[in-house]
């Protein structure tokens, strides 16, 4: 049960080694927050930077000793593998063209790996990391955060116990305004997602409809099977995709549409979706995370609340405050780094653990797929197909 708050009797704490995350590093920052809270994880060593002053500081500032902060992560790879005190688990938060080469030392070290998505920039190097992680028997995983938010999870729980009825639609849409808000001014962060050496085939869509692709399948339990996209780019000076608009088809027959967007002004963190059925729909947003929308044909709407006593069992799992105390997008992360945890502890059974499984390093690859299927889509106008693989939870 991974409640935050739960501090007695002690938790197992797993030591962590981190590859990225120096000074103006944004999400790493976010990462140490939610490992504290879970009070399950401790950053005893790191590559903080390619900058060796800037890993140096990152290091001090964590408390991680000179002897384990190291060079680089091949230095570091190799050198953890033969510590009688080896790190429990690597992550990883760099940009995304330097996610491949470090998940892949690390478990070939027999180190398990926790990746900050997209997994990586390529469809062949996510199948090369998912059988060398199928080889070891190691635990890997892609943070894809909103999967953590307990009403995302209620939602899943009743698409699943039939609710809605039959999926017939699915709709997500993740807007946000920070590129159309003077491009000169972006910083370390957001000049690197503009560029294809660094941020990969795609802008917005590997960015942020990577996230609102994954909620859709994870809430729906359903795969995208084709898929019809335009790809655009409405910025100056951007040097890849900041808008995209996705038609998808699901198996069963039920149809979707993926909007995203880093230049819609307006829109702060606008992840929302709706999964419609032949009952009702749900719709769940973002920046009001404490809910779940629920109208039904012919009768009254319902509006779920975080903490209230029908949610259901998996959405009520994740719930560590009262209702009425809101949490959100650190709790989320930290409700992850929960389910990590227990994962690292069940070892090589840990896909068969938790009532929620775990976003692997099968979601990372659906991922990448989706960059590389929308690119080829908006390139020749035509719907293209999208490869079927492994459910979460399958063995």
């Amino acid at each position: 049960m991974p409640n935050l708050i739960s501090d007695i009797p002690a938790k197992r704490r797993f030591t962590v080694g981190m590859i990225g995350g120096g000074h103006g590093s944004f999400f790493a920052g976010i990462h140490r927050a939610a490992m504290r809270l879970t009070g399950c994880f401790d950053v005893k060593a790191g590559v903080f930077s390619s900058n060796e002053a800037v890993s140096r500081e990152a290091a001090e500032a964590l408390g991680v000793i000179p002897e384990r902060t190291y060079r680089t992560f091949r230095d570091m790879a190799e050198a953890e593998s033969i510590r009688s005190d080896k790190i429990d688990v690597a992550v990883v938060v760099t940009p995304n063209h330097l996610h491949y080469e470090p998940c892949r030392l690390f478990l070939e070290a027999g180190i398990p790996v926790i990746c900050d998505k997209p997994l990586v920039n390529t469809s062949g190097e996510a199948e090369a990391l998912i059988d060398l992680a199928e080889k070891t028997e190691l635990f890997a995983a892609v943070t894809y955060t909103y999967t953590g938010y307990p009403m995302v999870r209620d939602a899943r729980a009743r698409v699943q116990r039939g609710e809605i009825g039959e999926v017939k639609f699915l709709y997500v849409e993740y807007l946000l305004e920070w590129l159309a808000n003077d491009p000169s001014k972006l910083g370390k962060g957001g000049l690197w997602r503009g560029d294809p050496g660094k941020a990969g085939l795609t802008g917005a869509l590997g960015d942020v409809g990577t996230h609102a692709f994954n909620i859709l399948e994870f809430v729906s339990s359903k795969r995208c099977v084709a898929l019809n996209a335009k790809l655009s780019t409405t910025v100056d000076g951007f040097g890849l995709d900041d808008t995209g608009v996705v038609q998808m088809e699901f198996e069963g027959g039920a149809e979707g549409l993926l909007w995203c967007s880093l230049a819609a002004p307006g829109h702060r963190n606008g992840l929302r979706f709706k999964i419609v059925g032949s009952k009702g729909t749900l719709e769940w947003r973002q920046e009001q995370p404490e809910t779940l929308h629920l109208s039904r044909m012919g009768q009254a709407d319902l509006i779920y609340r975080r903490g209230a006593s029908d949610m259901t069992e998996e959405g009520a799992s994740c719930v560590s405050l009262p209702a009425g105390n809101p949490e959100a997008y650190l709790e989320a992360l930290a409700v992850l780094y929960m389910d990590y945890a227990s994962a690292l502890e069940a070892g090589p059974n840990w896909r068969t653990i938790g009532k929620t499984p775990v976003t692997d390093l099968n979601e990372g690859l659906r991922g990448v797929l989706l960059s590389e299927i929308c690119v080829r889509s908006s390139q020749t106008k035509m719907w293209q197909p999208f490869p079927k693989s492994r459910m979460w939870g399958d063995p």
